[in-house]
C-alpha cells in the first residue's frame, strides 16, 4: 500500500509541476518578464505586464471556444454516423 500511495504522491507532484508550467508561461514568458524588468522603470513595467496578461487571458478564451465548437462539431458527426 505505501507504493501506491508514493506513485500517487509523485504523480500528484509531476500534475502540479506541470499545471504550474501552463499557468506561469512557462520559461520563454520568465525570460520576457525578466527582459521587460530589466528593460523598463516600473510604471512601463507593470502597464507591459498588464497588458501581456490581457493579451494571454484572450488567446486562451479564443483557443478555449475555438476548441469548444471543434469538439461539439466532432461530437454531432461521430453520434449521427
Amino acid at each position: 500500500m505505501k507504493k501506491i500511495a508514493g506513485l500517487y504522491q509523485s504523480y500528484l507532484r509531476e500534475r502540479n509541476d506541470e499545471i504550474q508550467e501552463i499557468s506561469t508561461g512557462g520559461e520563454k514568458m520568465e525570460k520576457l518578464t525578466t527582459f521587460l524588468k530589466e528593460k523598463l522603470n516600473a510604471d512601463d513595467y507593470f502597464t507591459a505586464e498588464e497588458l501581456l496578461n490581457e493579451l494571454v487571458a484572450e488567446t486562451e478564451e479564443k483557443g478555449f471556444t475555438a476548441g469548444c465548437k471543434y469538439t461539439s462539431g466532432l461530437a454531432k458527426e461521430l453520434f449521427t454516423e
